[in-house]
């Protein structure tokens, strides 16, 4: 059998299938806290006493070796199937694993051999048997695991190791294994869920596994039958060298380290436990030259033992002495040694013996096993599980060395490069170093090492082989070295069988919250937040224990009540303690909270003096910290804020939309005139406005009179109107009494405030102007005679001028007619005339209108007749608003005199009439004429006027001044 179908054979056999329908439990992690410096032996070893099928939740079990700490509830346990292969027996090239002439003939099926899962104990050992919990069907065993004496096969050895669980710990330099004792030790294994540091320390188990074939000396024939070929031969019939210990069974002499070889009582091995077959990964024993009763000296042509195995094959021993024939012992076959499966270094077989005293030719016992799982390795150490080397015989045959053992070192988060690791194979034990040369023993394979990552180092070379000499020459006379082991160094702690490590059984607590108040409206008095805080181990992992949840409030919040505590999955309440109302940090204890469980709080908050925002203030919990360093260590939860988005709180101010409009009594008011300006705020809703007020400060031109607020108060020298809180739908109105001091426009605004949330700033300001018009009104009025004669009419002409720069409104012209004048008529171009009042009405920049009146003079003194404009709009130049016009009736005295030339003149003749008027003033007498018409008895002649003239009757003399006279 070539080495690469040995391992294919071997892959194949050692396939397992898990049952995945049930989930690996977790057992505590950091159960023994932190562990300081590990020294000696911390494992404490259990034979299985009874096969034990996949799905138990018992083992029975024997007296423990080891380590005096006994298994608790709550332990983590290895079990393992030390030994269970099975072999062909046949006295032939075939022995081992059917296949002839194969230097490693190893074993036909491993069955169970090196499979391995870690349980929890779920209580003490109690009447022979351990309760566990395990990742099988039904949470029990996922393997069978087979205990049974030799008989049809060799002898099947399962063990169930106690494996401390720390939080932390540190490698000490005696860190070890109990010697593999054919039913317990060779198993060093630690979980570590935080950091295992290495300390600088080696940590050796070499020589602790599979223990050599014992070296007999064996003096004279050996029983009948035996050929130098043989591959199989009962060790009661004292030939050959024995077989070395392995998966598939112990030899009936095994190496004993300080005396005589240990004889197990029974044959260990079917057909025969001594000679060169190699029984699985253990070495053959060197069949001897002479082995039979009728061979001359008997037992006497010393050939070496085969190397054992693990990883790799071992090596062949070295020929017999002086007919050098090929009859070393087989080395041992590779073992498949992963993350799943592992096995001890196989025993190296023994070299025949026939002249050395005590346990010399003795085959090198295997190396131990180190199995390790931690959450992190820091530092640089050494772990060595090298095989050993045989005793040293004189003038006989060497035995071989032992395999390689085997070590797995997996880490979640890594560390590995600081990190040795040996597991190499031992030499070949030298044989004969002067004489003639005897067959030394063949190399030991070299181990297995599982790595989680690239180690600072991993040897697992095989061994050389022992050497004899030749004419002064050491060679290896046939013998062969042991083959290299394998490494791995993508192992995964999920590879791992079983129970999960303790770094995988950390607890992984998982903090979310929520509340039922997501909003909070606050208007003055505070209010009320609720929350609930959900604390939650994921499922399939290790308890947190000592957990204390608490709250570190946002500024402004206080703890006020619990509503509720509720534990779900198992989890419990060892120790009540309850925040004290007030606190600020809330903190409620003690929980244990196992995987899959929950512990769930609701508490109320007041929010009495918490600012205006969005508060998120994460819950944490605390708990025991399973990776601590220091007893009483605590490590923190992990707040998942991906699913708390609902425990916002948003404290707010009330929503509303408060607005302000205003109005002035008069926009075009006149100068050092009052007008009112009216101020209404409103709040639109939705809710209470809070802290309204309204600034409406006078601004220069305005001078304060008086202010009615309908609520609240007005200060003047602020202009602050405080409303206080407005309801919804509520308008409080201001009135404010103002006296305009200025003819500029004047913009009064108020604008509105609230401590609320104001949803519409478009409607905050309102602003009311008045503007002072400037117009020029100006008046003229002339009269059509201004010296009419009494009783005379005269006709009044008024004229009205806007000479701007404004509109003037409501212009009105007042024109009473003074004693001596009789209104006649009036006629306005525009608006309307009502005695003694001309409504003109609005009069735009530059525009005129007239008012014509007809009076009739009564009096014969002067009268002046005054119109007067006037407007609402301010007029700056009053001095042209009147205008005037004076009738006055002239006051002549006028006298006439009349003489006649002849008062008694002849009939038909002429005489003469002299007239003589005469104007004594004071005023000049206007159209003066004098009637003079001829009674009957008088014709006339001629009439001569001084001035004027003289027709039918009447003298037109026309005007005369003061004192003038005409005749």
């Amino acid at each position: 059998m070539t080495m690469l179908a040995a391992a294919v054979v071997f892959g194949v056999l050692a396939s397992r299938s898990v049952d995945t329908a049930f989930a690996a439990p977790c057992a505590t992690p950091g159960t023994n806290g932190p562990g300081g410096t590990l020294t000696g032996v911390v494992n404490t070893y259990y034979p299985g006493n009874a096969n034990a099928v996949a799905g138990a939740t018992s083992i029975t079990v024997g007296a423990s070796t080891g380590a005096a700490t006994p298994i608790a509830a709550g332990d983590l346990l290895l079990v393992i199937q030390m030994q269970d292969a099975s072999i062909i027996t046949a006295n032939t090239g075939a022995y081992g694993d059917g296949v002839a002439g194969d230097p490693a003939s190893g074993a036909l099926n491993l069955n169970n051999a090196g499979k391995y899962e870690y349980v929890r104990a779920t209580g003490a050992v109690a009447a022979g048997a351990v309760p566990i919990a395990g990742a099988g069907g039904g949470g029990g065993l996922l393997n069978a695991y087979t205990d049974a004496a030799y008989g049809a096969q060799g002898q099947r050895r399962f063990q169930v190791v106690r494996v401390p669980q720390y939080s932390s710990a540190t490698l000490g330099a005696g860190l070890t294994a109990s010697a593999w004792n054919g039913r317990t030790g060779g198993t060093l294994a630690i979980d570590a869920t935080g950091t295992l540091s290495l300390g600088g320390a080696t940590v050796d188990v070499t020589g602790l596994g599979f223990r050599g074939g014992g070296g007999r000396l064996l003096q004279g024939a050996g029983g009948s039958g035996l050929l130098s070929t043989d591959y199989r031969s009962l060790a009661t019939l004292d030939a050959n060298g024995q077989k070395g210990e392995g998966i598939a069974g112990t030899p009936r002499h095994v190496r004993n380290a300080v005396a005589a070889p240990t004889d197990t009582g029974v044959e260990g091995y079917v057909n025969g436990s001594s000679a060169r077959g190699a029984p699985g990964n253990a070495g053959g024993g060197g069949s001897d030259g002479r082995p039979a009763a009728a061979s001359p000296g008997g037992n006497d042509e010393n050939s070496g033992g085969g190397g054992g195995a693990n990883g790799g094959t071992g090596g062949v021993g070295g020929n017999t002495w002086n007919s050098n024939l090929a009859r070393g012992g087989f080395g041992g076959a590779a073992y498949p040694g992963s993350a799943s499966q592992l096995a001890l270094g196989g025993g190296g077989g023994a070299g025949s013996r026939n002249n050395s005293a005590g346990a010399a030719s003795t085959g090198g016992n295997g190396g131990g096993m180190v199995l390790i799982r931690a959450g992190v390795v820091a530092g640089t150490g050494t772990i060595t599980a090298d095989g050993q080397t045989g005793i040293v015989p004189v003038n006989d045959g060497g035995g071989g060395g032992g395999g390689g053992g085997s070590v797995s070192v997996l880490s979640s988060g890594g560390g590995l490069g600081g990190l040795t690791v040996n597991a190499r194979g031992a030499v070949g034990t030298n044989a004969e170093p002067t004489g003639a040369p005897l067959g030394p023993g063949g190399g030991g394979g070299g181990g297995v090492v599982v790595l989680s990552q690239t180690a600072s180092a991993a040897n697992v070379g095989g061994g050389l082989n022992g050497t004899t000499n030749q004419a002064g020459t050491q060679i290896a006379f046939g013998a062969t070295p042991g083959s290299l082991g394998t490494t791995t160094t993508n192992g995964t702690l999920a590879t791992v069988p079983g129970v999960s490590s303790g770094t995988e059984c950390a607890p992984v607590l998982t903090v979310t919250k929520a509340t039922s108040t997501p909003v909070i409206v606050n208007t003055g008095t505070g209010g009320t937040a609720t929350y609930t805080i959900t604390a939650s181990n994921s499922a399939g992992q290790g308890p947190a224990t000592s957990v204390a949840i608490s709250d570190a409030l946002p500024t402004g919040f206080t703890y006020a009540s619990t509503g509720s505590v509720t534990l779900s999955g198992g989890a419990t309440r060892p120790a009540t303690t309850n925040p004290a109302v007030g606190a600020t940090t809330p903190s409620w204890d003690t929980f244990t909270i196992p995987g899959g469980g929950s512990v769930q709080i609701t508490f109320n908050a007041t929010v009495a003096a918490a600012a205006n925002g969005t508060y998120q203030n994460p819950a944490t919990a605390t708990y025991a910290d399973p990776a601590r360093t220091v007893a009483g260590g605590t490590t923190t939860s992990t707040y998942n804020s991906a699913s708390s988005t609902g425990e916002d709180v948003l404290v707010r101010l009330p929503n509303a939309d408060v607005g302000v409009t205003k109005t002035v009594s008069n926009v075009n008011p006149a100068p050092g005139g009052n007008v009112t300006f009216t101020v209404t705020a409103t709040n639109n809703g939705p809710e209470l406005a809070l802290g309204v007020s309204v600034t409406d400060l006078l601004p220069a031109g305005l001078t304060f009179v008086s202010s009615t607020p309908s609520v609240g108060t007005y200060v003047p020298g602020t202009g602050v109107w405080s409303i206080g809180n407005l309801v919804s739908g509520a308008s409080p109105t201001l009135a404010i009494v103002a006296t305009v001091t200025t003819v500029s426009p004047v913009v009064n605004t108020a604008t509105i405030t609230t401590t609320s949330t104001d949803a519409n700033a478009l409607n905050n300001s309102a602003s009311a102007s008045v503007n002072v018009l400037d117009a020029n009104l100006a008046v003229t009025k002339t009269v059509s005679n201004a010296t009419p004669a009494l009783g005379s009419n005269v006709t009044f002409t008024v004229t009205v001028t806007n000479n701007g720069g404004d509109t003037a409104q409501s212009v009105s012209v007042a024109d009473a007619l003074p004693v001596g004048l009789t209104l006649v008529s009036a006629t306005p171009s525009t608006g309307s005339y009502a005695g003694p009042v001309w409504t003109v009405g609005s009069m735009a920049n530059g525009a005129s209108a007239t008012l014509a009146i007809v009076a009739t003079v009564t009096t014969h003194t002067a009268v002046t007749n005054t119109a007067t404009a006037s407007s609402t709009t301010y007029d700056p130049v009053a001095a042209n608003n009147a205008a005037s016009s004076t009738v006055n009736v002239p006051d002549a005295n006028l006298a006439v005199t009349k003489t006649v030339s002849n008062a008694t003149p002849a009939l038909n003749g002429n005489v003469t009439f002299t007239v003589t008027v005469t104007n004594s003033g004071p005023d000049t007498a206007q159209a003066v004429s004098v009637a003079d018409a001829l009674p009957a008895g008088l014709t006339l002649v001629s009439a001569t006027p001084s001035t004027g003239s003289y027709a039918a009757g009447v003298w037109t003399v026309g005007n005369m001044a003061n004192g003038a006279s005409a005749t």
